[in-house]
């Protein structure tokens, strides 16, 4: 059974994108009218090598702020697959988590948004909200171009973590037998 879980909704990048290419549109457009209601012929080529540039820009800024909405986090079977803003995926066997739970990461402003690295064995995958550490027994090395990694903890900000943490221990009952054995302890 597939169980999908997705990041929070990137609207704090995705609304500034779509601002930005909208107002470089407007400029762009009426900078450029004129050279092709009243130019030359030289200044209609002008003009629509002006318009290819920039509806080039507007594909880029559209497909980026599509891209970063393409993020989740799939339990499917008896692996786990990461995909954050269609620039990282990972994919990591369920048997292979240590250990599953939520973090505070610290200090909050570096790893609160978007994608970052320590570059030694941490991968963090955020749009904001409650952080879930999934720890692995064995480094797994994943690709963060141009770099592969060897990653042992992802650090991994599902709107759903209550119900992303209650999966994982469903399907890995080692986790939850050594949760128990932690909460008896303590």
């Amino acid at each position: 059974m597939l169980n999908r879980f997705s990041f929070a909704d990137a609207y704090w990048f995705r609304v500034p994108i779509k601002v930005l290419v909208l107002t470089v549109t407007v400029t762009a457009l009426v900078s450029i009218w004129p050279a092709l209601t009243n130019g030359s012929s030289n200044d209609h080529q002008r003009a629509i090598f002006g318009l290819l540039v920039l509806m080039m820009f507007m594909a880029m800024g559209i497909t980026f702020a599509v891209a970063i909405s393409d993020s989740y986090v799939e339990i499917d079977g008896d692996s786990v697959h990461v995909r954050f803003e269609a620039f990282f995926t990972a994919e990591f066997p369920i048997a292979d988590i240590v250990a599953v739970r939520c973090i505070d990461p610290r200090p909050h402003w570096r790893y609160r948004f978007g994608l970052s690295t320590n570059f030694a064995d941490r991968i963090s995958c955020s749009h904001g909200g409650p952080m879930v550490e999934v720890e692995l027994a064995h480094t797994w090395h994943t690709r963060l171009w141009p770099r592969t990694l060897a990653v042992r903890r992802f650090w991994l900000a599902v709107r759903e973590h209550d119900a992303f943490i209650a999966e994982l221990h469903r399907r890995a009952p080692h986790l939850a037998s050594s949760a128990q054995e932690l909460a008896a302890a303590a």
